[in-house]
């Protein structure tokens, strides 16, 4: 099978190579035609599209078609249709329409190079699909966006485009010459794109974007075009030069420059577009979401615009988002990786910048900053040294603990690496104590602290030496916690305090009579602080209270001895 891509060497072999046969030809060009809309393109007398070469002084037309055309004969529809009265030497430079049907073509698609969001493809027949990364679009074919949708498509010659949410975009034709040179026509019924041609265009080369209001053409070239409604186009020139032409005028816009076209209108006053925002507020790692990023200073922007794209080419965007000048951008759904920033400003027309970019940042929220679970905010622990307890981590090679006197963390009391999600402070006196966490990875990763929790340390209440007999109700004491607190009594016969043989809630005073006497043994004690029947403290730590025999009365001993006189009988 014989390749269908045309030898690039000269304008001779490219013709003499006929990889189209005609009847083919005329198919692709019948479809050409019927997808070009009315007014779009050129026309001749006959309905035909028309296509524009440059041709240079002192040109032979007969040579020009025998280059370019099927049939060397072609040269004659082609003075007639130019009018030319010197039909076989074109005096000097200019552009002649040529009739696509005559051309010797290779038809050209461009590569979809990422897609984001809902993104489908029209073909002329009416057939839908969705367009998928390493796709081809063809001259003919649609290419429409929902409200999120992306795409960036690659065009010969590492052009490239992006079709932004809410656009229809249609390539018209896309073909290469006999001479090499790229024929680009297409057209954008509603929506944004932003064209981008790397390098700078050769005389025959042509790149054109039509929309129902105007038409802008590029020499090589980096613009944004924006519909709005059926109302005007907007026009950016971020690199080289664009004319724009409608209403019967053309204005020529160059870097930095912007227009608006409005429909039946001619091109507005060209202006200068907002300069280009700072990027000191994109910082190059971001450890939790949502992502806060702060709108910069800028004299006159009214909104900026900030595009991740996952490239630095700017081509595959993952993020697009505006917000208005002293707000700031957040990000809520992002997945872990890196990204490249560019911002933009716009003005109170709605003009954009260029934008300032690619800024690298990295989004990392894997593993997460851990989180602290004992003690609570503000909670209480007995004792001379704290516990602190803390969610583990899969993904955690470490964990290092921060303990300080104050909320600031500038008065550092320890500060040391564990393998387990606990850690056991120093011995401290009795105060107050803030502490918190961080995760370290394999990789050396560190994430943010955790949220830092206050926490108090005090010392067990004493309650003194407790023994009692049995023939007494214990009367139990112990040291005011704070003023005003309240205090939950639990006795019970076990260590686990599954047997409770007393218990009190909400007492007001700091001393407890036991209600009931108490057999001989050994029991244990807690108590802790509350306000309002709201516990503040965690139980103490147990203590234990000896009740003894009750001692031996008169009766008793009377007793005792009868009954020892009796055995002794």
């Amino acid at each position: 099978m014989k390749s269908c891509c045309l030898p690039l060497s000269t304008p001779g072999s490219l013709r003499s190579a006929r990889l189209w046969p005609r009847p083919a030809l005329l198919l692709v060009l019948l479809a050409l035609v019927l997808v070009v809309l009315p007014g779009r393109v050129a026309a001749s007398e006959r309905g035909e599209v028309l296509i524009p070469i440059h041709v240079a002084a002192g040109t032979n037309l007969i040579h020009l078609a025998r280059d370019y055309c099927h049939t060397p004969g072609d040269w004659r529809r082609i003075a007639a249709i130019n009018k030319l009265a010197e039909p076989y030497l074109i005096i000097r430079d200019t552009t002649l329409q040529v009739p696509l049907s005559l051309l010797i073509v290779e038809p050209l698609t461009a590569r979809v190079a990422a897609v984001n969001g809902p993104v489908s493809l029209h073909t002329a027949d009416g057939r839908t699909s969705p367009l998928h990364t390493e796709d081809t679009v063809a001259a003919g074919q649609t290419v429409v966006t929902g409200p999120d949708g992306y795409t960036h498509l690659i065009l010969p010659d590492n052009t490239y485009t992006r079709v932004e949410p809410d656009a229809r975009f249609t390539i018209a034709y896309l073909f290469r010459l006999a001479d090499g040179t790229i024929k680009a026509d297409f057209g954008l019924e509603r929506g944004s794109l932003v064209h981008w041609v790397r390098q700078k265009l050769r005389a025959n080369d042509t790149f054109r974007t039509r929309t129902p209001i105007a038409v802008t053409g590029i020499r090589g070239t980096e613009y944004r075009l924006k519909t709005e409604a059926a109302e005007a186009n907007t026009v950016e020139t971020l690199r080289g030069r664009v004319q724009v032409a409608a209403g019967g005028r053309t204005v020529a816009l160059t870097a930095g420059q912007g227009t608006r076209v409005r429909a039946g209108a001619a091109p507005e006053r060209v202006r200068a577009l907002p300069a280009p925002p700072a990027g000191e507020t994109i910082e190059p790692l971001y450890r939790t979401l949502p992502v806060q990023i702060d709108a910069p200073a800028h004299a006159t922007a009214k909104q900026f615009r900030l595009r991740l794209t996952t490239d630095d080419q700017g081509q595959a965007t993952a993020i697009d988002q505006t917000t208005a000048a002293g707000s700031a951008f957040t990000i809520g759904n992002l997945a872990d990786g890196r990204y490249f920033a560019f911002l933009t400003a716009l003005d109170a027309e709605g003009f954009e910048s260029a934008p300032t970019g690619p800024m690298p940042l990295t989004l990392r929220t894997v593993p997460p900053a851990p989180l602290i679970t004992a003690p609570q905010t503000n909670g209480t622990l007995w004792g001379t040294t704290g516990r602190i307890e803390w969610l583990a981590s899969d993904q955690a090679d470490h964990y290092q603990v921060e303990l300080a006197a104050d909320a600031g963390f500038t008065r550092l009391l320890d500060r040391r690496d564990v393998r387990e999600p606990r850690y056991t402070t120093p011995e401290l006196a009795p105060g107050e104590y803030h502490v918190r966490v961080r995760t370290v990875a394999a990789d050396r990763f560190e994430t943010l602290f955790s949220m830092p929790v206050a926490w108090k340390l005090v010392p067990v209440p004493d309650m003194g030496t407790m023994e009692a007999t049995a023939n007494t109700r214990p009367v139990l004491q112990w040291p005011a916690m704070a003023e005003g607190w309240h205090y939950d009594l639990q006795v019970a016969s076990d260590e686990a305090f599954t047997s409770l043989v007393y218990a009190r809630e909400g007492l007001a005073t700091t001393s407890c009579t036991l209600e009931e006497q108490l057999n001989p043994g050994t029991y244990h004690v807690r108590l802790r602080g509350t306000v309002n029947g709201e516990p503040l403290t965690p139980w103490t730590p147990p203590q234990q209270l000896t009740i003894k025999s009750k001692p031996l009365g008169w009766e008793e001993l009377l007793m005792g001895v009868v009954t020892l006189g009796i055995i002794l009988l």
